[in-house]
Parts: structure tokens; C-alpha cells; sequence
């Protein structure tokens, strides 16, 4: 009864007041709070259209990156590569690009501005590639990286559930698309500059041994520097008979005169030996290009030549098997962790949420107003 009668004695007290004078006297109040929370109400409950969410979460691995054992390194932050990989895809996901796909392959613009969404959260049908794409930014996709776990959030919102994940799960293929596109490309780019360096290799070799194969053809000879060295033992041989000889001849003289057979045929000997070895000689050494010394120096040059290539193109088929292992190992694939899920509910916009805020600074800013009123009204005074 208490209650009942306290609400007739307020009705009563309302019936009494003056509008006028509750205008006058409160119309900086409904102007600054009561009219714009007025507006937002009838906006949240009459017009906004709801918002669903649906959310995945994927990470980037490569084939050879091995699984991590449980240990403080579990707290550390995230292997530089993949937190790269990771901020690549970010943008990607963000970019014209991918944003070009998902209006193709779903008609995005289209569906973000259907007439049965509010006017306000609706994207304008003049609007352009620019205003798209932040349209698309702002209110599409929210894409988050966790340093710690090195895993991308990738939030889509929409205005039915099935628009939401079904856009989410298309981001999700392109964005598998296009890891495994890069991982490939610059894995086939290694490939391809390893084998160039390869044929590279095998033709200079080639050419070292064909241009060996010309000079030992040219001047008749295997290798010069065996002959060479035939030739300085046939000399030393040579230079070792003669001394043996004319030790013998000197022997001769001491009992047998210049005249005498003996002493005449080792005089020939001897000298035959010295024409052998002066001919043994300038076979070896000489100004002629068919000298000994030249023609071992210049195929010493061309071996050299052939081995130093041979050895480049041994190096380069190494190279190219480790390249190979190396280029398989650092494939990069889409791991997805969570799949995109299909929502309930609507959780945007969160209007008790917006009101009670919006009350909140509307208040604050009224309060703030009606202070600096006050304190102009006093310095006039």
C-alpha cells in the first residue's frame, strides 16, 4: 500500500510540473544526454542489424622444422622465420590481393551491401576500390599474431552466420594457396640457380678438357712433363757415361799416345755422347715454342685448368643434392588449428554494452559543460 501510494503522490507531482519550466531548466541535460541516448536505443533496438563472428586459427610450419620439446623454450618468443612467415600472411590476408579474390570467388561486395542491412553499417553501393578495401579492414576481417604461440587469429565478421564462415574458410584456402605458392617459387628459384650453376660448371670443365685434349694432339704428346723428365734421366744417364769415359780415356794416355786406336775410338765415343746429351738438351730447354720446358708449362697451366674446373663442377653437383634436401626441408605448410566455426549467436554490436557507455561519457561530458558554465557565470558576476 506504501508503494502504491508514493507512485500516485509522484504521478501527482508530474501532472503538477511546468514542461516549459522542466525544458528550460533541464534543456542542456536532454539536449547533451537524454536525446542522443534516446537515438542509440532506437538505433540498437529498431535498425542496427546483427553482426556474427566466426573465428580460426592457423600457424605456419616447416617440413623439416622438428616439434619442440617441452622446456622453457616453450615461453621463449617465436622462431624469428615463422613470426616473418607469419607477418607476411597478416598482410596478405589484408591486401588487395586477397580482397580481389574473396569478391570474386564470393561476390563480398554484394553481400556487405544488401539493403537489409542498417544503412550505417552498410557498405555504400558507389563505394570505391579504396573505400572496399577499408571497408573490408575495419569491418570484414580482424587478423591478430600471438608471439608467444606464433599463431594468426583470423576473425571475419558478416551478417549472417553462414556469410561468416563461409568467408573465413575462403581466406583460409587462398591463404594455404599462397604459402604453398611461395614456399614452391622460392624453393624452384634455388633449384633452377643451383642446376644454371651446374651446366655452367659441366661446360667450362668440358671446355678445359677439350682444350687439353687440342695442345696433346697439337704437339703429339701424353704428358710433356713425363717426357721431360724421360729425358733429363736419359741425360743424367748420358752425362754418367761420359765422365765414365773420359776418366777411361784420361787412364789411356797415361800409357798409350794420342795416335793409337784405343785412344781415337774412346775420343769418338766421347764425343758421340756429348752431341747425344747436347741434342737430349735442347729438346728440353731452347727458344723454340716445341721446346720441352714450354710445351710442360703451358700444359701444366691447361692441367691445372682441368682440375680446378673439375674440381668446381664435383663442388657444384654437392651443392645442388644439399640445395635439393635443403629446399625440401624449408617447405612451408598452412597449419590449421582451429577451422572456422560456424556461430549461434550474434555477438555484435554489443549494445547494452555501447549504451551503457555511451551513457557514461555523455555524463561525464555533461558534467564537465555545466562546470565551465558555472565557473563563467561566477567570473561574470
Amino acid at each position: 500500500m506504501q508503494i502504491s501510494q508514493k507512485l500516485q503522490q509522484f504521478l501527482i507531482w508530474v501532472k503538477k510540473l511546468d514542461k516549459k519550466e522542466i525544458l528550460r531548466k533541464y534543456y542542456l541535460f536532454i539536449f547533451l544526454v537524454i536525446f542522443p541516448i534516446f537515438i542509440l536505443t532506437f538505433y540498437y533496438v529498431f535498425i542496427a542489424s546483427d553482426k556474427f563472428l566466426s573465428e580460426s586459427k592457423l600457424t605456419i610450419k616447416e617440413t623439416g622444422q622438428q616439434p619442440t620439446s617441452f622446456n622453457l623454450s616453450l615461453f621463449a618468443f617465436s622462431n624469428p622465420t615463422v613470426r616473418e612467415d607469419a607477418m607476411y600472411l597478416q598482410e596478405y590476408i589484408l591486401s588487395y590481393d586477397m580482397l580481389d579474390y574473396l569478391d570474386k570467388k564470393l561476390n563480398l561486395k554484394k553481400i556487405y551491401q544488401d539493403k537489409k542491412i542498417d544503412f550505417i553499417q552498410r557498405l555504400s553501393l558507389d563505394a570505391t576500390r579504396e573505400d572496399f578495401l577499408k571497408y573490408y579492414q575495419r569491418h570484414i576481417v580482424d587478423v591478430t599474431f600471438d608471439d608467444v604461440s606464433s599463431i594468426l587469429t583470423v576473425k571475419v565478421y558478416a551478417f549472417t552466420p553462414e556469410d561468416a564462415k563461409k568467408i573465413n574458410e575462403a581466406i583460409l584456402e587462398q591463404c594455404e594457396r599462397y604459402i604453398n605458392g611461395v614456399s614452391h617459387k622460392i624453393a624452384k628459384e634455388q633449384m633452377n640457380f643451383i642446376e644454371q650453376e651446374l651446366v655452367y660448371a659441366n661446360q667450362k670443365m668440358q671446355s678445359a678438357k677439350n682444350t687439353l685434349i687440342q695442345f696433346q694432339n697439337k704437339y703429339k704428346v701424353i704428358d710433356p712433363t713425363q717426357e721431360a723428365q724421360a729425358s733429363a734421366t736419359l741425360i743424367a744417364q748420358l752425362e754418367s757415361q761420359l765422365a765414365s769415359q773420359e776418366a777411361q780415356l784420361k787412364n789411356l794416355l797415361t800409357y798409350l799416345s794420342e795416335d793409337s786406336f784405343q785412344v781415337q775410338a774412346l775420343k769418338s765415343q766421347i764425343k758421340a755422347l756429348k752431341e747425344q746429351i747436347d741434342k737430349e738438351k735442347s729438346k728440353i730447354v731452347g727458344g723454340g715454342d716445341s721446346k720441352l720446358n714450354r710445351i710442360a708449362a703451358e700444359y701444366l697451366n691447361l692441367k691445372l685448368n682441368v682440375d680446378f674446373t673439375t674440381d668446381v663442377y664435383k663442388a657444384t653437383i654437392s651443392a645442388l643434392e644439399t640445395t635439393r634436401v635443403e629446399a625440401s626441408r624449408k617447405l612451408k605448410n598452412l597449419v590449421i588449428i582451429a577451422s572456422p566455426n560456424m556461430p549461434d549467436e550474434a555477438l555484435y554490436p554489443k549494445k547494452t554494452y555501447n549504451l551503457g557507455l555511451a551513457t557514461l561519457l555523455l555524463l561525464i561530458f555533461y558534467g564537465i559543460l555545466k562546470i565551465i558554465i558555472g565557473v563563467i557565470k561566477e567570473h561574470r558576476i
